[in-house]
């Protein structure tokens, strides 16, 4: 007998089985998405520390796993500015996660004092080898590996913090801790130059640099080949990309047509100050310490007064900057057999780079 609606019903059955076995894999800090690599590495944290207790606490406001998904799968990233390889090793693992009402960057130094309610156990107690790290011979698909979960963890909705705890009972060099460097995030602050400025009656183009900069430090602004011994102005568009580069001569008539405004022109703050000899100089301002300010793009130019040049004014390339936020993470680190320490160091802001694969 035919039976036209098999096809179909295998079709529909097919498409279920694959909707619920559906993996997203979600970078923490949410911001190294989008970056192959952050400026420095965790020498040994979480799974070369030696026999040790390490805990993790990642903000849930930089968490992009979404409430009530079901996680799969921890997974870091090798550090690939090096070319070396760290030798992988066998370890006596056990992974607890939980959820915590400490704050990400200040938790408490007594380990279960960080979990609301009490830890599920999501791996082990069992061996687990890691993996050789820039091993030419066998390298990580897109430089990661996972744990896989024996117990997946759904992650509750609320407004809590992720707890994830490593305990290593032992490891296949003698409990030892050894070099195992994963790439460890600090904040991001991409810096982009905009269009070239214009030629002061020395020759030369007034170049202006920014460093990138976070919530709570100091911004530098540098400018170099600048008409010497004279008035720098550092015009500030705070919370803007620089605009689309402008004709200058409704303000400054008779100013050259390659003399273009590249920050608005509406709501600018303002910094001066006098070039060297050489026509360099160097201002500084700070960023308010508030998370608010984290991502938003600074936008800056230099006006630099030359009376031989005409309107007796030039100005430099236009420069922006965004905001970067130290990660929203801390680790609390202990070593000894994870059954009889309590307690352990803290250090705030320590991220090495995380994966979560969910479904």
């Amino acid at each position: 007998m035919n039976h036209p609606a098999l096809p179909v019903l295998f079709a529909a059955a097919f498409a279920a089985a694959t909707a619920l076995t559906a993996q997203t894999t979600v970078v923490f800090p949410a911001d190294y998405a989008q970056v192959a690599e952050g400026p420095l590495n965790s020498p040994n944290l979480p799974f070369a520390n030696g026999t040790s207790r390490v805990l993790l606490i990642y903000d849930r406001l930089d968490l992009a796993v979404p409430p009530g998904a079901t996680i799969t799968h921890l997974g870091f990233r090798q550090d690939q500015n090096l070319t070396t390889l760290d030798q992988g090793r066998a370890l006596q693992l056990e992974v607890r996660m939980g959820m915590s009402n400490q704050p990400a960057e200040a938790p408490s130094t007594t380990f279960e004092a960080n979990y609301a309610t009490p830890p599920t156990t999501v791996f082990g107690p069992a061996l687990f080898s890691l993996p050789n790290l820039r091993d030419p011979a066998n390298p990580l698909p897109n430089g990661q590996f996972f744990v896989p979960l024996s117990t997946p963890f759904v992650l509750p909705a609320g407004a809590q913090n992720l707890v994830v705890e490593y305990r290593i009972a032992g490891n296949s060099g003698g409990g030892t801790s050894f070099n195992y460097r994963l790439d460890r995030a600090d904040f991001h602050s991409p810096v982009r130059l905009g269009v070239a400025g214009c030629p002061h009656s020395g020759g030369r183009v007034p170049q202006l640099g920014l460093s990138p900069v976070r919530t709570g430090a100091s911004l530098t602004a540098t400018l170099s080949n600048a008409p010497a011994n004279d008035l720098a102005v550092l015009l500030i568009q705070p919370a803007a990309n620089l605009t689309a580069p402008y004709s200058l001569a409704p303000w400054l008539p008779g100013i050259p047509a390659n003399c273009l405004g590249q920050v608005a022109p509406t709501g600018l703050l303002s910094l001066s100050t006098g070039t060297s000899n050489q026509g360099t100089a160097s201002l500084s301002y700070a960023v308010p310490n508030n998370a608010a300010w984290a991502h938003r793009w600074l936008a800056h130019q230099v006006a630099c007064f030359d009376v031989f040049s005409p309107a007796g004014v030039v100005v430099s390339n236009g420069a922006e900057v965004q905001v970067g936020l130290r990660p929203r993470s801390s680790s609390v680190v202990a070593a000894g057999p994870p059954s009889s320490v309590t307690s352990g160091t803290r250090t705030a802001n320590y991220c090495p780079v995380a994966l979560f694969r969910y479904q």
